[in-house]
This record gives structure tokens, C-alpha cells and sequence, in this order.
């Protein structure tokens, strides 16, 4: 019996040290979420460069729709992905207000509808519900906590290199919705440039992250993680950029290097900071990590949530 009771608790040493180390899980153990991965946005070579451009207020789109005009890089033709990201408000973050967002997308021959996307259904926290948090509408369409993040790919919808985008918020029977407000209207677009004799790799990672106070209350601290697959590359420039939704930045580090920190907040709940981090290329893959920041009180300012990261990397 005693060699029994020796092996039982050596099984359970074991087990400690293991989930002692164990990696950080993918999202806020706490709100939920999805990870940023390359899988979900999109990696490439182009001789252009990786361009953005978003609307970042946070208005009313349900009176009268939310517009918001793009000014390409390039021109159309030298287009070779590009995805439009829009994020609308519920208004709470686990309850119920059904919202339909439509989305009208001109790429230089007139608008046309890219969807009109119904939310109607709760939200549950992981912690507690069995749930993973995240939920799916569609393979382009989720809610998690407090905002719907849809996208559409639209490459092959540009022609001109002025485009715009179409916002609209309403009940799925038509009428004023609970919330409904704009958080992001963003345009991604990766684009060759014929005379550049460039060749830049591109990431654009995709997720809809979170990380709040309320985790690190109830014990559940949580670094959000998202992998670049950088390797055998040495770059003579590398340029990365997070795109967040919160009304405070939160803090980074990159190959476990810290990113100056600023509060760029170009909209009440959107903002987005860049750095150069050509130095911080190893030739192995990268690692971008992310984290609220807590030295800014208020309940507000300890959400953060996170769409979208982009890196560069021209080689040499």
C-alpha cells in the first residue's frame, strides 16, 4: 500500500511540474477570445509593402451610415490581397441586443452590399460556462464580449485607387438597435511596386483577443501571443504594427525585446502604434507578445482587446 501512496503522489509531483509549465493558454481564460494567427489573416511576398487605413471613431451608424474614404498606395492593378475589417459595439458584454451590421464596400465601380450580418444570440465567459467564449455567426463573423468583428475579403473589388466603405447599424427588424456605435472601419492591403526591386515578406495576423482586469482579479493572468514565421530571414528593414480596440494601449514586447510605449488612441476605443524592429530579427520565427497595461486606473482602461497585428521584413 505504501508503494502505492509513493506512486500516487510522484504522478502528482509530475503533473505539478507540467502544468507548472505549460504554455499560456490562447486566450483570456476569463472573457475568451481567438488568438492572432497568420492562418486567419494572410503571408506573402510582394516588391509594394504591407499598407493600412482605418476610421477610428466610435459614432452612431444607425440614422445615418458610417463612410470612410480610402486612398490606396498603388494602383488597383498592383493589388495582390486586401481584406476590410469592420467592428461594431453591442453595447454589453453578455447580453443580448440583436444587431445587423451591414457592410457596403466601393472599390471604384459604385457600392455594393458585402453582407448584412445578424448578431443575436448571449455571450457566456469561458470561466465557469464550458464555453470557449468566442462565437461564431459565420467564417467571417464572431462576437466576443461587447463587439462583432466581420471582415470580407476584397481584392478582387478594387479598381480604382480611391475606395470607400459603407457602415450601417440597425435591429434585424430595421429599427434603432441598443448600441450599435462604429468602433473600426480598416482597410488591409498588401501591393507589389514593379520599379521598387524590392522583396518584402508581409504577415497580417487575425485574431480577436482579449485581456482584462477581471482576469488578473480572479487569478487568471493572461500574455496574449502571436508567432511570425520569420525564419531564415535577414532583414535590412522590419516594421510591425498592432491594431487595437480599447481606450488604452497596452504594452509589447517582440523577440522578448520591450516596445517603446505610447497611448496613440486615434479613436475612443481604437488606436494603433508601429515600431521598427529590424534589429530584432534573429533569422529564427518571431514572437510578438501582448498585455493590458495596468498603470492606468479606471475599469475601462483595463480592457484591451486586440484584432490585428502586421509585420514587414525586406530582406537584404
Amino acid at each position: 500500500m505504501k508503494t502505492n501512496i509513493q506512486r500516487m503522489l510522484a504522478c502528482m509531483l509530475v503533473l505539478t511540474v507540467v502544468c507548472a509549465f505549460a504554455p499560456p493558454v490562447s486566450a483570456d481564460p476569463y472573457l475568451g477570445g481567438d488568438p492572432l494567427v497568420t492562418a486567419n489573416g494572410s503571408t506573402g511576398v510582394v516588391s509594394g509593402g504591407l499598407w493600412f487605413d482605418a476610421y477610428p471613431g466610435f459614432e452612431y451608424a444607425h440614422t445615418n451610415p458610417i463612410e470612410y474614404n480610402f486612398t490606396l498606395p498603388c494602383d488597383p492593378g498592383n493589388v495582390t490581397w486586401a481584406r476590410l475589417y469592420v467592428d461594431t459595439y453591442i453595447g454589453n458584454m453578455q447580453a443580448n441586443y440583436p444587431l445587423n451590421t451591414t457592410v457596403e464596400f466601393d472599390g471604384g465601380a459604385g457600392y455594393a452590399t458585402l453582407g448584412s450580418e445578424i448578431m443575436n444570440t448571449t455571450y457566456s465567459f469561458p470561466m465557469g460556462s464550458g464555453d470557449d467564449g468566442t462565437v461564431w455567426f459565420s467564417n467571417h463573423f464572431n462576437r466576443v464580449t461587447s463587439d462583432c468583428l466581420v471582415w470580407y475579403d476584397v481584392t478582387n473589388a478594387i479598381s480604382s485607387s480611391s475606395v470607400s466603405a459603407r457602415v450601417q447599424t440597425h435591429k434585424p427588424d430595421g429599427t434603432q438597435p441598443f448600441d450599435g456605435r462604429v468602433k473600426m472601419i480598416t482597410l488591409v492591403v498588401a501591393y507589389d511596386d514593379p520599379d521598387s526591386g524590392k522583396t518584402i515578406h508581409y504577415w497580417v495576423n487575425q485574431g480577436h483577443d482579449t485581456d482584462s482586469y477581471v482576469a488578473d482579479d480572479e487569478g487568471y493572468s493572461y500574455i496574449g501571443e502571436t508567432d511570425f514565421g520569420t525564419s531564415g530571414f535577414s532583414a535590412v528593414n522590419a516594421n510591425l504594427t498592432a491594431i487595437y480596440l480599447a481606450s488604452y494601449n497596452g504594452n509589447y514586447a517582440f523577440n522578448g525585446n520591450t516596445l517603446a510605449w505610447s497611448n496613440p488612441q486615434q479613436g475612443s476605443y481604437f488606436g494603433y502604434q508601429s515600431w521598427d524592429v529590424t534589429n530584432y530579427i534573429t533569422g529564427g520565427d518571431s514572437t510578438m507578445t501582448f498585455d493590458r497595461n495596468s498603470t492606468d486606473s479606471g475599469s475601462y482602461s483595463g480592457y484591451f482587446k486586440i484584432p490585428l497585428t502586421l509585420l514587414t521584413v525586406e530582406e537584404e
